[in-house]
């Protein structure tokens, strides 16, 4: 029995998994640095734009949907019209866009499992 009370868990009536949060998203979207900015010093809400429309797209959204499959179109729409950026600029960027739909997916989606901050 030890072993299920060590497991994290969601509070009492809470829905496993949450839904996404806007500073979740935030933080996600900063994490990937797709662009490589905050890696050269810019500050680390530099994404804050592109998270928050992200956001609005997927807020309404059920665990079902958050699939790295559905939120890859949406985040190449997102750079393209942020960036100005062609099919070509955003196909450079793909893999670190599909990094960050999938570690969406992997907190919020289908599959997600409780996490412990630090482990």
């Amino acid at each position: 029995m030890a072993e299920i009370a060590d497991q994290p868990t969601s509070p009492p009536g809470k829905p496993w998994p949450p839904p996404p949060d806007l500073h979740s998203v935030q933080e996600l979207t900063a994490n990937a640095d797709v662009e490589g900015f905050i890696a050269a010093g810019a500050p680390v809400d530099e994404y804050e734009t592109e998270a928050e429309q992200l956001f609005k797209a997927i807020a309404t959204w059920s665990t079902e949907e958050l699939t790295s499959v559905r939120l890859l179109p949406i985040l190449e729409e997102i750079w393209a019209e942020a960036f100005s950026f062609d099919e070509a600029e955003v196909a450079k960027r793909r893999p670190a866009l599909e990094k960050l739909a999938a570690d969406i997916e992997r907190f919020f989606g289908p599959g997600a499992q409780p996490q412990v901050r630090g482990a």
